[in-house]
C-alpha cells in the first residue's frame, strides 16, 4: 500500500491506499513504471523517516519539558556535564542546535517536525519564571507569645508574688520542659480579645511600612511569630463553623482571617508579603470527655495588593503547622502528677482554674489535627484561600519554603524536597502570580526564600533546603530579648555546626564546590535596626496597649528591620 505525506494534524502523514486506482496502473507506459517505483520509494523513505523523528519528537519534548536545570561549578559548560538526576543521563539535548541541525536537512517533513517541537517545548503556565523582585527586605515583629508567669520573683527579697496578669482567669499550666507555671492571657470576651489583637497586629504593619525600602523592585516581607492569636484558654474555638456559615455570622477565626485580609488589601502593600504568626483553634469533639478536643495552628499568609486594580486570587494562604511541640500547650493543673508549685498560689477546688484545653502532646498527640484542612479544601478554594501543604510555594517566580516552629527542626520543608526527587518529582505546589495560582512542581533547586515563624525555635542547619546564595527568616515568639548572634562548635552534640540565636534570625547559606572538598558557609545578617513599637511614654504605653491579651512581665515589642540584601536567582 502506498503512502504520501500531507498536512495532517499527526507528524504531517496521511495514508492513501492506491489501490483504487487499478486503471490507471494499467495504463502506465514503462517510463511511468520507472516513475511511479522512484516515487514510492520516497514515499516509503519518508514514512520511515517520519517513524523515526516521531520516536526523536517523544524522547526531546519529555526532555525539554521535565528535565530539571542543575546548579553547575563554575567554569563548566552545560553540554559536557551530565544530569545525574535524571533517566537520561548520558546526553543533554539542546533544543536549538536540533532545530538547527534539521534546518540543514532537505527533507521538509523534518523541518516541520522540529518547528513543532519548538512550538510545544515552550512553558505551559503563565507564571513568571523571572521575578519582578531583585532584593528583598524582612521586618520582623518581635513581641512575646508564650504564656505569662503564674508568679513573679522580687529581685531585691527573692520572695515569690502572684502574678497580677492572671487572676481570675481559668487558664494555668506547666509546659512540659519547665517546672514554672504559667497561664493563657485572654479577654473573657472573645470578639473584643480578637479586635485588640488585630489592632495590635495592624500598628506593628503600619510601623513596619514607615521604615520600610519604597524600592518597587524591593520584596517587602513581614513576619510575625507563632501563637499571636490563641485566646484566653490557649485556642480559638471554631464553634461549629458550619452552622457560623449558614447563619451568615463570623466566628472568632472567620474574624480574624478578614481582619488580615483588610491589612493586606492596600495599594501600599503591593510590593509585600504577609506572615502574621500562627492562630491556634480548637473544635470540640463529640464524645464524653468534656476536655476532647481537636487542635489547629496554622499560618495565615498574605500577598499585599491594590484592591483598585489587582483580584484577590492568589493573594490568601493558609500553612498548616504539622507537628506538635511539647511547648505548644501548657499542661492544665488537672493533668499534673505533682501539684505541689501550685498550690501555694491556687486554690485546688477553684472551679476557675479547670478550664483550660489538654495539651495534647502530653496524652501521645505528636501531630497537629490535619483531616479538617484536607475535608475543607475545596471550601476554602471557594473563599480565595489556598492551601499550602507541603510548606512549598512559588509568590511571582520566586521559590518560598515556609515552616512553623517544630516543623523547621524536624526537617519538613527539606523531607519533602527530597521525598519529591525520589518518588518521580510528581508533588504540585501552588504558584501565585498574575491573580491566578497554578500548580507546579518543587523547585530542584531548592528556595530561594525560606520563612519560619516560630515560638522557642533557632535557624536549624540540618534543616536547611536553600537554594545557592539563598536566604531563611526566621520570627520567633520567645527570645525577642535576645539579640542575634552566632556560635560555632560550642554545642558538645553538634561540636562541628553553627548555631543562631536571637528572636530575629536572618542567615545565607552559599555552597562551596571545590577538587578537594564540598561544604556549605552561612552568614549571619547583623546589618538591622531595631524600633520600638510603641513609646515609653504617653497615651499609648506599651504596657497599656498589650494589656490583657499579651504579658506585659517580658519586653516591649519592637521592629527589627533588616537591610535590603539580593534575591539568589535560579537558572531555568
Amino acid at each position: 500500500m502506498p503512502l504520501s505525506a500531507e498536512n495532517s494534524p499527526l507528524l504531517g502523514i496521511q495514508f492513501v491506499d492506491n489501490r483504487h486506482k487499478p486503471k490507471e496502473a494499467k495504463q502506465r507506459r514503462p517510463k511511468q513504471d520507472h516513475e511511479f517505483h522512484v516515487q514510492t520509494s520516497e514515499h516509503r523513505r519518508n514514512f520511515i523517516w517520519a517513524l523515526f523523528l516521531s520516536t526523536v519528537c517523544l524522547v526531546a519534548v519529555y526532555v525539554l519539558k521535565n528535565a530539571p536545570t542543575l546548579p553547575q561549578r563554575s567554569g563548566t559548560s552545560a553540554s559536557k556535564r551530565a544530569d545525574t538526576n535524571y533517566p537520561f543521563s548520558s546526553f543533554r539535548l539542546s533544543k536549538q542546535d536540533g532545530i538547527n541541525a534539521m534546518e540543514k536537512s532537505a527533507n521538509p517533513l523534518a523541518r516541520d517536525v522540529m518547528a513543532s517541537i519548538e512550538e510545544n517545548a515552550k512553558p505551559n503556565h503563565s507564571h513568571p519564571k523571572v521575578s519582578p523582585y531583585t532584593k528583598v527586605q524582612t521586618l520582623s515583629f518581635q513581641i512575646y507569645t508564650g504564656g505569662a508567669p503564674a508568679y513573679l520573683t522580687d529581685e531585691l527579697t527573692g520572695s515569690t508574688k502572684h502574678n497580677h496578669e492572671c487572676k481570675g482567669l481559668n487558664s494555668y499550666g506547666l509546659p512540659e520542659d519547665s517546672n514554672t507555671l504559667q497561664c493563657y492571657l485572654g479577654l473573657e470576651d472573645t470578639a473584643l480579645d480578637v479586635q485588640r489583637r488585630l489592632g495590635i497586629m495592624r500598628d506593628a504593619v503600619d510601623r513596619a511600612y514607615d521604615v520600610s525600602d519604597q524600592d518597587e523592585s524591593t520584596l517587602k516581607i513581614f513576619l510575625a511569630p507563632e501563637f499571636f492569636f490563641r485566646g484566653k484558654d490557649g485556642a480559638f474555638a471554631f464553634a461549629n463553623e458550619e452552622q457560623v456559615v449558614s447563619t451568615g455570622e463570623c466566628s472568632d477565626i472567620c474574624h480574624i482571617l478578614k481582619g488580615l485580609e483588610d491589612i493586606a488589601a492596600h495599594k501600599r502593600f503591593e510590593n509585600w508579603l504577609f506572615l502574621f504568626g500562627t492562630v491556634i483553634g480548637s473544635e470540640t469533639l463529640p464524645t464524653e470527655d468534656a476536655y476532647d478536643f481537636q487542635f489547629y495552628n496554622f499560618a495565615p499568609l498574605y500577598r499585599g495588593f491594590d484592591p483598585a486594580t489587582s483580584k484577590r486570587i492568589g493573594k490568601n494562604f493558609i500553612v498548616p503547622k504539622r507537628y506538635v511541640s511539647n511547648i505548644d500547650f501548657l499542661t492544665p493543673l488537672r493533668h499534673l502528677t505533682n501539684k505541689s508549685i501550685a498550690m501555694e498560689l491556687l486554690d485546688e477546688q477553684d472551679p476557675s482554674v479547670a478550664g483550660t484545653l489538654m495539651n495534647p502532646h502530653s496524652v501521645g498527640h505528636k501531630r497537629y489535627d490535619n483531616e479538617m484542612w484536607a475535608k475543607y479544601k475545596d471550601e476554602l478554594s471557594s473563599l480565595g484561600y489556598t492551601m499550602i501543604e507541603y510548606g512549598w510555594f512559588y509568590m511571582d517566580g520566586i521559590a518560598f519554603s515556609v515552616e512553623i516552629c517544630l516543623d523547621h527542626l524536624v526537617h519538613r520543608a527539606l523531607m519533602t524536597y527530597m521525598a519529591d526527587v525520589v518518588t518521580g518529582s510528581k508533588t504540585l505546589v501552588p504558584s501565585s502570580a498574575n491573580d491566578s495560582v497554578e500548580w507546579v512542581g518543587i523547585p530542584r533547586n531548592q528556595a530561594q526564600i525560606s520563612l519560619v515563624s516560630s515560638a522557642g525555635m533557632d535557624v536549624t542547619v540540618s534543616s536547611l533546603a536553600l537554594a545557592n546564595g539563598g536566604h531563611i527568616f526566621l520570627q520567633d515568639g520567645m527570645e525577642g530579648d535576645v539579640s542575634p548572634h552566632s556560635t560555632y562548635g560550642e554545642d558538645e552534640c553538634q561540636p562541628n555546626e553553627f548555631e543562631f540565636l536571637g528572636g530575629s534570625q536572618s542567615v545565607k547559606r552559599t555552597a562551596v564546590v571545590s577538587a578537594t572538598d564540598v561544604t556549605f558557609e552561612y552568614e549571619m545578617n547583623m546589618n538591622f535596626t531595631d524600633y520600638n513599637l510603641y513609646p515609653a511614654e504617653g497615651s499609648r504605653h506599651w504596657r497599656d496597649v498589650l494589656k490583657g491579651v499579651f504579658s506585659r512581665e517580658t519586653y516591649p515589642p519592637k521592629l527589627t528591620v533588616y537591610e535590603t540584601v539580593n534575591i539568589t536567582s535560579l537558572e531555568h
